[in-house]
């Protein structure tokens, strides 16, 4: 054992190591791994330094350093578990094309469960660290109804992740990020995220920004073909900070308190809604049609003091509306020239 950790050491090992790495990780990328340098030993922990992976010539993953402490007995065992790992000024490039984003493509399909595929072996991380990592994205081909920012900076991750042929859970104990292009900044997303035979669960996620605060629970049914959602959310929403990223909810002066659960398909989404904003209260069940490019309400409803001017955008709407009532509403949002409301 001496002997091999002084082995370990020596430029040669690593280089081996160095190259060992890349050529196994031809079973699970598709895209080109390349290593400048590899530190530490084969037994307790080693380093990566400028980490990239190519795909198609474009560079989708740049990462400056990357540190790995484990046990080796750990690693080779039937479950590979991996103690603690760090990726310092990490390079993402996001990029979306006729085929779909650039990362969907990175990883080869293995083992399949529902429309999911992935490794047949088992992989513990309990901690993952991210440290001043940015992440770049082309969405020109994109649903117009939706801005994705250009540019994320400052992004701070401590998570972890377990894997199991082939399902996995994601522990985020801190997330935050600055973005650009639209702006936005996530101060701290916390909670945990499971994909079981094709459904995705969200266990008390909290999303706290610069003007908004949610939690959010659940289960998103068959997520990767027509998505049921059952989901129950509370807390406060700033419309100008979402309307730069969806643009029907544009020009809203609007800052609700809600409790909302959501029960359905994105065209028949039934919302039992609780409301509280600036322009008055309103609750009861919301019949909705989410899907892009237009969006529609309707249902009986609950109001008091209503007042529709911020709502119709024009000032000489105002009022102050106490009762029961039934809506039907559709909001386009293509063309551009369009009104808010038919």
């Amino acid at each position: 054992l001496a002997l091999a950790l002084i082995v370990s050491r020596t430029p040669w090992f690593r280089d081996w190591l160095r190259r060992t790495i890349i050529r196994e990780a031809r079973q699970y990328v598709n895209g080109e791994l390349s290593i400048g340098q590899v530190t530490g030993n084969l037994f307790f922990d080693f380093g990566l330094a400028d980490v990239a992976v190519d795909l198609s010539g474009d560079r989708v993953v740049a990462i400056k350093a990357l540190a790995v402490d484990y046990s080796v007995f750990e690693l080779i065992s039937a479950r590979m578990v991996v103690d603690h790992v760090t990726l310092t000024a990490a390079r993402v490039h996001l990029a979306r094309g006729a085929d779909g984003w650039n990362m969907g493509r990175l990883l080869k399909a293995r083992e399949r469960e529902a429309d999911r595929r992935g490794p047949g072996r088992s992989i513990s991380l309990p901690s993952i660290a991210i440290v001043d990592g940015t992440i770049a994205i082309d969405d020109d081909s994109g649903p117009r109804s939706y801005r994705l920012p250009r540019r994320i900076e400052d992004l701070d991750v401590q998570a972890s992740f377990a894997y199991e042929p082939v399902h996995f859970t994601i522990g985020l104990n801190q997330f935050s990020f600055r973005a650009a292009d639209p702006d936005l900044t996530v101060q701290q997303l916390t909670g945990t995220v499971a994909v079981r035979n094709d459904n995705l669960y969200l266990d008390r996620v909290a999303v706290k920004t610069g003007e908004s605060a949610l939690n959010i629970g659940g289960v998103i049914e068959s997520y990767l073909r027509t998505p049921v959602i059952k989901l129950a959310t509370a807390g406060s929403v700033s419309l100008p900070e979402v309307g730069r990223h969806v643009s029907a909810l544009a020009g809203y002066p609007l800052h609700p308190k809600l409790v909302v659960n959501a029960n359905g398909t994105l065209d028949r989404l039934l919302l039992d809604l609780n409301v509280t904003t600036e322009a008055g209260i309103v609750r009861g069940p919301l019949m909705t049609d989410l899907r892009s490019p237009d969006f529609a309400f309707a249902g009986p409803l609950q109001l008091e003091r209503l007042n529709l001017a911020p709502i119709l955008k024009n000032p000489a709407r105002r009022s102050d509306i106490t009762g029961a009532v039934r809506i039907d509403v559709t909001l386009p949002s293509n063309p551009p020239g369009t009104p808010v409301f038919n």
